[in-house]
């Protein structure tokens, strides 16, 4: 009998940054040497640069094809991937220091965390969450793999369609050039894992308010809820950097998943061939829990906000603490207005029921277009 192996706080930490290595994404401490904050600055550009070269090579693709639909589509599929991984990388240039500073609290508590924490963490959100996002990573990466045997099954010349103005059919341009979007490829699938990442934050910050809420149910005197009170003020700021940190990524991602969405079901809509839908079919999956991949976590915020006012609404000696009861009806005000995390441009902010919304417009979006090719193709 083969017992499987649990998965723990600092396992899940180590899977996200192997998930990471790739674009050496995660942050670096505060004391790092600076030759080595320079050598990440540079990397991230390089990578800019790699990626950069392969969406201007599908760019040349389609407009070089523009009277064949067929090979429009196809040179599409990677366009919104690859812009996926530029705006990430801006993102981070752009948000670093808040980034670094939440990844580093965040740190700073799972080496600190008490055993019973742990096990309360384990129990509520490492056993529930871990295989779903697990689940994730490996998908994007397995896709990555699809790249690699996809020339050889299909009998194409490159991983993802493009075209250049100079010949690439011949050794060794066409090897530089495999490589090159294998590389770009494995650049696409860690920047999906930053979808793994965020929300990890975000599981974390609601797990730290979990904890509040536990002791807040134990507590018996005076002193220890005055801390409470400040642990829980901290905890805020801290989940309100997270939900801050966390909307430009989440962003990216709902545009990137969108203009997708939509292409894949163009793909479906204009006849393409079997082997280009069923690989679509997978990509349209992958685009949707992308998305969902954030909208849990963010629901799950909300509720644990509400939870942490239900059950100082429910302490037992609210009429025994005097002084204090303003500022448990503090706690109780600010816990009914929940940390958000709000995406950016006038959009709702991440929720279940965002998410809801979100597959509606989609499937209409596919009916509206089914509808105007049908009563295109009864025109002609």
């Amino acid at each position: 009998m083969v017992i499987q192996e649990k998965i723990t706080l600092k396992k899940v930490i180590t899977v996200i940054k192997l998930s990471l290595f790739v674009i050496w994404f995660w942050p670096l401490p505060h004391n790092v040497s600076k030759r080595k904050v320079l050598c990440m600055k540079l990397y991230q550009y390089v990578c800019i640069l790699l990626t950069i070269t392969v969406l201007a090579s599908m760019i040349y693709a389609l407009i070089k094809n523009l009277d064949d639909p067929n090979l429009v589509v196809k040179s599409s599929l990677g366009l919104f991937p690859c812009s996926h991984v530029i705006w990430n990388i801006l993102c981070r240039i752009a948000i670093y220091q808040r980034l670094q500073c939440v990844t580093i609290e965040m740190e700073n508590f799972c080496t600190l965390i008490k055993p019973y924490e742990e096990a309360i963490i384990q129990k509520e959100y490492i056993d529930k969450c871990a295989n779903f996002y697990g689940f994730c990573i490996a998908s994007f990466y397995m896709s990555v793999f699809a790249l690699f045997v996809g020339p050889i099954v299909l009998d194409e010349p490159l991983p993802a369609y493009a075209e250049f103005p100079f010949d690439v059919s011949h050794q060794p341009l066409r090897a530089i050039t495999y490589i090159h979007q294998i590389i770009v490829g494995l650049y696409i699938a860690a920047h999906l894992s930053v979808n793994a990442f965020m929300a990890f934050l975000l599981w974390l910050a609601s797990a730290r308010l979990k904890l509040l809420i536990e002791e807040l149910r134990i507590i018996t005197n005076i002193y220890d809820f005055i801390k409470c009170i400040k642990k829980h003020q901290q905890l805020l700021e801290y989940a309100g950097e997270v939900a801050f940190t966390v909307r430009s990524f989440a962003f990216g991602t709902v545009f990137s998943s969108t203009v997708s969405l939509i292409v894949f079901g163009l793909i479906f809509i204009t006849g393409a061939s079997l082997p280009l839908k069923i690989q679509c079919t997978f990509l349209a999956i992958s685009a949707l829990l992308e998305v969902f991949m954030y909208a849990w976590p963010a629901e799950h915020l909300i509720h644990i906000c509400n939870h942490v006012a239900q059950t100082t609404f429910e302490i037992e000696w609210y009429n025994e603490l005097g002084n204090l009861r303003k500022n448990i009806q503090m706690i109780i005000l600010r816990s009914q207005k929940p940390i958000l995390v709000v995406l950016p441009c006038g959009l709702p902010s991440l929720s279940l029921r965002y998410y809801a919304s979100y597959l509606s417009t989609i499937f209409s979006y596919f009916t509206t277009m089914r509808i105007m090719f049908e009563g295109q193709s009864d025109v002609l």
